[in-house]
């Protein structure tokens, strides 16, 4: 295989993961990297806009670029670069709508019958009512999904009628800008949850094992939703819990090729089993159009096959050649945040880390001022190893590091 230019696009945890198991492979010819953090991985790429980036790109002869976060392939930054000859790794505008509005990604499984929460919808001009029907078809505990992207926190859980009532509101009247002018209420399931991280080459499906993520930012019921507190993989399942993924895995599939999806690039599956009225199956929460935070860093960690070769083979429509291997020790992440996260975090603090132990340190929120790393937003840093009990290796390093107003948390375990 010829050695390999590569970009990564994105500045958090999830990219200096990423960043980090490319430039280990023996393929990698240059990394460079766009709008990236403090990771220091490869050459930064100035640019003023999508269009510049991808000019910028074709020059320098990239031959594959890789986009993190959800706001650049919502917004087409995939096909600005297709456009330009780019090869690249991420979902089409039209197909970016699977996260991007929540409600275009319920038509997809209702048109295929993947089995989702029952919900209705709201409209931003019913704000005008002072109530709102909360479900004729269902009970309290709801569900209230802002329809577009909210970095993670447009889901709310409610417990009665009148805190639902108020987030609706809330939403309705702009809490989240466009995203929330339009809403969805749906049904609560209760259930052990999975994120299935899938590979499309425009023809197949590539699966990594699931993972599961830490969605709430402490243990209570009532707590708020975050980015991710932590992952672990893999999620170990019964057979009936494989057998339905499994089912689900095929589905998924041959909805894409239905649709005739000719992008390159992830899809991620918030799974839940749940039961509905034909018994215990996965329901899908949510589709991301790109690999999850944490869960990113969890899976990079249990993979042992070169993770550019599989991106590389994705390009070429060479999957089925791969081979998927990983190592036997469950990987974690533990995610390290400021005190106050997820609404008001208290952040520019020193940051001393220790050395010396084998655990994986990549930046979310991390600035660098004469030297020395300070916290400059909610999520700062994610911790990870493998080991066979890692949370444990973890939960014992973040205590160690010293940051004023420092936020993880303590109860969270492989499950």
């Amino acid at each position: 295989m010829q050695a390999l230019n590569v970009l990564i696009f994105g500045s958090g945890a999830r990219e200096h993961a990423i960043a980090d198991s490319i430039s280990k492979s023996p393929l990698l010819k240059k990394l460079y990297l766009a709008q990236s953090g403090n990771f220091k991985l490869g050459e930064v790429i100035d640019f003023s806009d999508y269009e510049d980036l991808a000019q910028k790109c074709a020059d320098l002869n990239i031959d594959i670029a890789v986009f993190g976060p959800e706001e650049p392939l919502c917004e087409g930054i995939a096909d600005i670069f297709r456009k330009h000859k780019v090869p690249c790794i991420g979902v089409d505008k039209k197909f970016s709508q699977l996260e991007s509005s929540k409600l275009f990604g319920k038509k997809f499984m209702e048109k295929y019958n993947i089995k989702t929460a029952k919900y209705s919808v709201i409209a931003g001009e019913a704000k005008q009512s002072k109530e709102f029907p909360l479900f004729p078809i269902h009970h309290l505990p709801i569900v209230i999904k802002a329809d577009g992207l909210c970095g993670g926190k447009g889901v709310v859980i409610a417990y009665n009628k009148e805190f639902a009532q108020k987030t609706i509101n809330e939403f309705l009247e702009g809490k989240f800008g466009e995203s929330s002018k339009t809403i969805l209420l749906e049904e609560f399931l209760q259930g052990e949850e999975a994120s299935l991280m899938s590979l499309w080459d425009g023809k197949n499906l590539l699966h990594f094992p699931p993972a599961r993520d830490f969605k709430k930012l402490n243990k209570s019921p009532s707590a708020p939703n975050t980015g991710g507190m932590g992952s672990f993989c893999p999620v170990r399942l019964n057979d009936f819990g494989q057998k339905k993924l499994d089912e689900y895995k095929v589905q998924l599939e041959k909805a894409l090729k239905a649709e005739k999806a000719d992008f390159v690039g992830f899809i991620y599956s918030g799974l839940i089993m749940a039961q509905s009225e034909t018994g215990w199956d996965w329901h899908v929460l949510e589709y991301n159009v790109r690999l999850g935070d944490p869960e990113t860093q969890a899976i990079l960690g249990h993979l042992k096959t070169d993770f550019l070769e599989i991106l590389q083979s994705a390009l070429t429509q060479n999957m089925d050649k791969i081979k998927l291997q990983y190592n036997e020790d469950i990987s974690a992440c533990l995610t390290l945040a400021c005190e106050g996260y997820p609404k008001k975090p208290k952040d520019n603090e020193k940051i001393s880390i220790p050395t010396g132990e084998d655990i994986k340190i990549f930046y979310a929120g991390v600035k660098e001022i004469g030297g020395e790393l300070y916290s400059k937003g909610g999520r700062v840093l994610s911790l990870c190893t493998k080991s066979k009990d890692p949370f444990w290796d973890l939960k014992n390093f973040a205590k160690k590091i010293e940051m004023k107003n420092k936020y993880f948390r303590t109860d969270i375990e492989v499950r």
